[in-house]
C-alpha cells in the first residue's frame, strides 16, 4: 500500500484530503507541523507527500531536502495559497515533483497523486530490472522521463530506438538498461561506428565467408549474427559511411543479411538500438546521412539530458562514484566540502557523467593517504577557470590570469583588502570565479 503524507496545518483541509485518499486505497498520515514531521522522519520513509509551504513552526520548503534524503524516490507535491511563483520554482528546482495552488479542487489533487503513484511505480520497476553495475542515478524530472521511457518500451523488443545526447551523457548505459528490461535473452553486442575503419566495417557487421577476398582464410561471424536473439547497439551511428548505411537500411527492412562471399540470405531476430551525439538532421542536409535510414532507426527517439541540466543529480552521481571507487580501491570514502558541492552544481560539465566519474577516480588516485576531504584546491585548475567570471569592478589590481605566479598572493591580499574581505567581490575584482579565488587562497594558506 502506497504511503501518503499530508503535511498541512489546516485541520479541515488535511482531514478532507486524508479521508478522500484513504478511500483511494492509500495509507494516509496527517502531519500538522515540522516538529511532528521531524519525529516521523527518524523512523519512517515517505513515498508521496503533499507539503504545505507555510506551516505554523517554519517554512515547509526547508523540509523538502530531508524528505528526499529519507527516500530519494519520494514524490513531493508542494501546496501554496500565496501564488508565489518564485517559491514554487525554487521548490521544483530543489526536487519537488509538482505543485498545487490553493484552493484546488479535489479532482486536481486526485490526478496529481495518481500521476505521482504511476511515476513511483515505473521508477521501481526500472530499479528492479536494471542490472548490477548499470546504475541510472538521478531523481531530476529529466531523468524521471528517461526511466518512464525505459519502462514503457521494455515489452516492445522489436522496435528500433535512437538514443540522442551529448558525449558522456550515458547513452550506452540507457541502451543496456533497455536490453535488460526487454524480453530478449540473447547478448548485448555494442559496435562503435566511429572506431572501425570504413574498409573493415562491413565485415565487422555482416561477417564474411572464407575466400571472400584476399586474406579471408576462414569464416568470420558478423556482429549481427552474434547479437541474434539479443540486442545490437550501434553507437555513433552518424559516423557510418554512406554505402554501409544503405546495407544497414536493407537489413532493418528485411531482418536478413548476406555475409561477404555468401550467396544465401541469413535471417535473424534481434533488437537494434542506435545512438548519436551529432545532429543527424544536419548530416541529412549535408548529404552524409540517409533520410530513409534516419526515419527507420528513429521510430522511438529518446533525448538524454546533459548533466548541466539535471540539477542536483550531479551530487547523487558524485556520491555514487565516491562509493564505487572507495570499494574498488579499498580506501575510506572521500567527503566533498560544501564549497566543492556548490561548485559542482554551477560547473557546466562539458564531458557530462563521464567527466565527473573520471574526476572522482583522479581524486582517489592523487589524494594523500588519510586525507578524506575534497577541497577546491584538489580540483583541476582548468575546471575552475571554466566557470564564468563575475562582472569585473574597476580595479588597479588587474586580471589574475595576466600576472606571474610570484605576485599571486599579493594580488589576492590587495583585492581582499579593497573589498573588505568580501570574497565574492574580490573574485569579481580579479575577473575570476569565486571558486577559483577560494582555491588560490587555500593554496597560499589564506583560509
Amino acid at each position: 500500500m502506497t504511503r501518503l503524507w499530508i503535511i498541512e496545518d489546516e485541520p479541515s483541509l488535511a482531514q478532507g484530503l486524508g479521508k478522500a485518499f484513504e478511500r483511494e486505497g492509500l495509507a494516509v498520515t496527517l502531519i500538522p507541523d515540522l516538529a511532528v514531521l521531524n519525529r516521523l522522519l527518524k523512523g519512517e520513509r515517505p513515498e508521496i507527500v503533499l507539503l504545505d509551504l507555510r506551516l505554523p513552526d517554519g517554512d515547509g520548503l526547508t523540509a523538502l531536502p530531508h524528505l528526499l534524503k529519507s527516500n530519494k524516490e519520494a514524490r513531493v507535491i508542494v501546496m501554496t495559497a500565496f501564488g508565489d511563483s518564485a517559491l514554487i520554482v525554487r521548490a521544483i528546482k530543489e526536487g519537488a515533483y509538482n505543485y498545487l495552488d490553493k484552493p484546488f479542487p479535489l479532482e486536481a489533487a486526485r490526478n496529481m497523486i495518481r500521476r505521482a503513484a504511476e511515476a513511483l511505480d515505473l521508477s521501481r520497476r526500472v530499479s528492479r530490472l536494471q542490472g548490477e553495475g548499470i546504475p541510472l542515478v538521478g531523481t531530476s524530472p529529466a531523468m524521471e522521463k528517461v526511466r518512464d521511457f525505459i519502462a514503457k518500451v521494455a515489452s516492445f523488443s522489436d522496435l528500433n530506438i535512437l538514443i540522442r545526447g551529448e558525449s558522456g551523457s550515458g547513452k550506452e548505459v540507457v541502451a543496456r538498461l533497455i536490453h535488460r528490461n526487454g524480453a530478449r535473452k540473447g547478448d548485448f553486442v555494442a559496435l562503435n561506428c566511429a572506431a572501425i575503419p570504413e574498409a573493415l566495417m562491413e565485415a565487422e557487421l555482416f561477417g564474411y565467408r572464407r575466400g571472400a577476398y584476399t586474406g579471408a582464410a576462414q569464416d568470420k561471424t558478423g556482429l549481427i549474427e552474434v547479437a541474434r536473439g539479443g540486442t545490437l547497439f550501434l553507437d555513433e551511428i552518424g559516423d557510418m559511411a554512406l554505402p554501409l548505411q544503405g546495407k544497414l537500411l536493407r537489413f532493418l527492412d528485411s531482418r536478413s543479411f548476406r555475409p561477404l562471399g555468401d550467396t544465401k540470405e541469413t535471417e535473424v531476430s534481434l533488437q537494434v538500438l542506435c545512438a548519436t551525439c551529432v545532429d543527424l538532421e544536419s548530416r541529412i542536409a549535408q548529404g552524409t546521412f540517409r533520410r530513409d535510414l534516419f526515419y527507420r532507426i528513429a521510430l522511438l527517439p529518446l533525448e538524454l539530458p546533459p548533466l548541466r541540466e539535471r540539477g542536483r543529480d550531479v551530487l547523487e552521481l558524485l556520491e555514487t562514484f565516491l562509493a564505487e571507487f572507495s570499494a574498488r580501491l579499498g580506501r575510506p570514502p572521500l567527503a566533498p566540502s560544501a564549497e566543492v558541492e556548490e561548485l559542482f552544481l554551477d560547473y557546466p560539465w562539458p564531458g557530462n557523467v563521464r567527466e565527473l566519474r573520471n574526476l572522482v577516480e583522479r581524486l582517489y588516485i592523487l589524494k594523500e593517504s588519510g586525507d578524506r576531504a575534497i577541497r577546491l584546491a584538489d580540483l583541476p585548475e582548468e575546471m575552475l577557470d571554466a566557470l564564468p567570471p563575475g562582472s569585473p569592478f574597476p580595479s588597479t589590481a588587474g586580471n589574475l590570469k595576466s600576472r606571474l605566479d610570484g605576485y599571486e598572493r599579493n594580488l589576492l591580499e590587495e583585492a581582499l583588502a579593497q573589498c573588505g574581505s568580501n570574497r565574492t567581490r574580490a573574485a569579481q575584482l580579479l575577473g575570476i570565479s569565486r571558486y577559483a579565488l577560494l582555491r588560490r587562497m587555500q593554496r597560499h594558506g589564506m583560509d
